[in-house]
């Protein structure tokens, strides 16, 4: 071989050491645990996150940290103790109301009642008032514990009353006066003469109390014998709280009428306060 071709021989073999040399620095571990090279693609340096995989230390969305809840606030290890939650404040327990008691002032008055029927002459009248036309079972229920009533007349052919009773508390009083409805509505304490017979002709609620009831009898002559006398006999049924008001009113002819006598009722209603 001539002297160049030793040359170039000689060359080529510097070459091939140099790159060995690289390639066995880049394998190599460098000194203190820093890489000094650039990564190889696909291959991510300890100090760069890739996206979408959270480093260390970072939480990931919707995972809280420690120490913190999901609405942000701290835990009781974070805020220094446990969390006491106000406790809710007791509900108050009713205590049963006293008995209303009975007072002459939740009576209707003798000007109310000419007021509410007027020029008929009507007044009040002492002494006890006298037994409407479905008997005394038709004024109050069983055991109560007091009771008031006031008379009213016109000094003619029609007169009327009020009375008041109250009960141990509003249950007794809501049943003593279904119990005087229901006596109301029979009406057999003092049937009509042979001669006459008897319907119903008002019937009805009112938004007045606790409830209020308006219920009218009318008494009339059956063909055989015209010329008896009609007779108009209303009631108005009140119940409020403990208490019953009932007004009761009869007369000749049709009675008090309609419009009039819920007037009345409205004012005994106003009157028990």
């Amino acid at each position: 071989m001539s002297a160049r071709g030793y040359a170039q021989l000689a060359a080529v073999a510097m070459v091939s050491a140099s790159l060995l040399l690289v390639a066995c620095g880049n394998d190599a571990e460098p000194a203190g645990g820093g890489g000094a090279g650039t990564p190889s693609a696909g291959a991510p340096s300890s100090g760069a996150p890739s996206p979408g995989a959270p480093s260390a230390g970072t939480p990931s969305a919707g995972t809280p940290s420690a120490g913190v809840t999901p609405s942000g606030k701290p835990t009781p290890e974070r805020s220094g103790g446990p969390v006491n939650t106000p406790a809710k404040p007791p509900v108050p327990t009713p205590s049963p109301g006293k008995p209303a008691k009975l007072t002459t002032a939740m009576l209707l008055t003798g000007p109310e009642v000419a007021k509410a029927d007027p020029n008929r002459g009507w007044t009040a009248t002492s002494g006890t008032a006298s037994t409407p036309i479905c008997g005394r079972a038709s004024t109050r229920g069983d055991n109560p514990l007091g009771s008031l009533n006031r008379n009213f007349t016109t000094d003619l052919d029609a007169s009327g009353g009020q009375w008041l009773t109250r009960y141990a508390d509003a249950k007794a009083a809501r049943a003593a006066y279904d119990q005087i409805l229901k006596t109301i509505k029979s009406c057999k304490a003092a049937l009509p003469a042979p001669t006459h017979a008897r319907k119903l002709t008002e019937n009805r609620a009112l938004p007045l109390g606790d409830a209020t009831r308006i219920i009218r009898w009318y008494d009339y002559p059956l063909p055989s014998d015209p010329g008896s006398e009609d007779g108009g006999f209303p009631y108005a049924i009140t119940l409020k709280n403990n208490v019953i008001s009932v007004l009761a009113f009869g007369e000749m002819g049709k009675g008090i009428k309609p419009a009039n006598f819920e007037r009345l009722a409205r004012t005994a209603v106003a009157r028990l306060g």
